[in-house]
């Protein structure tokens, strides 16, 4: 059997078939989410 570099498995070339989505758009969609739960905090809007 050849040497598997000590169980390690290398993905390198595996690529999912998801969504893919930037990190910078997570970040961006999170920023806003919290900006919108503090308006409505602000507005004492209640869902």
């Amino acid at each position: 059997m050849p040497p598997t570099g000590a169980g390690l498995i290398r993905y390198f070339k595996e690529e999912g078939s998801g969504i893919k989505i930037s990190p910078k758009s997570v970040l961006g969609f999170t920023i806003a989410i919290v900006i919108f739960e503090i308006a409505l905090r602000i507005l004492n809007v209640q869902l």
